[in-house]
């Protein structure tokens, strides 16, 4: 009996690194996959807005420059609400008009680099690398036909 004494302490000292880091690991993960779905949300309430353009108003010229711009000011207004943490460090933000096979598509995407801003800090722990992994590119894309 005397022999283990001092064994959960030990344990404890073994083991509570590695349930803060899960804990850790995992809040940022949910912290990632929220802030991913926050991308989504603007990119499809951007396309939304471009379907909500009434095309009898407008000439078959107008219409695609009408649809983009609907698209591209919602897609501003809509970034403009989010975090500035998910803010910072957007690549590429846009939408554009596709044709393909005869039908005209609208694509709004946002890309944002996650190495230079990123959404949450890393621990480093040296040759061992940082912890936990991050994607190094977060983006988020909704293509529709009009």
């Amino acid at each position: 009996m005397r022999q283990s004494r001092g064994a959960v302490a030990l344990e404890f000292l073994f083991l509570f690194p590695f349930v803060v880091g899960i804990l850790y690991a995992a809040a940022s993960y949910g912290i990632v996959f929220f802030s991913k779905y926050e991308m989504q949300n603007v990119v499809d309430q951007a396309v939304q807005a471009a379907l909500r353009v009434d095309r009898n108003r407008f000439s078959e010229d107008e219409i695609e420059s009408r649809v983009t711009t609907a698209a591209s000011s919602a897609l501003e207004q809509g970034w403009a609400l989010l975090p500035a943490s998910l803010q910072a460090g957007v690549q590429d933000a846009g939408c554009s008009v596709l044709s393909s096979g005869g039908v005209d598509l609208l694509r709004c995407a946002v890309t944002r680099d996650n190495v230079d801003q990123p959404i949450l800090p890393q621990v480093s722990f040296g040759f061992l690398g940082s912890f936990p992994p991050m994607p190094t590119q977060m983006s988020a894309a909704a293509t529709v036909a009009f």
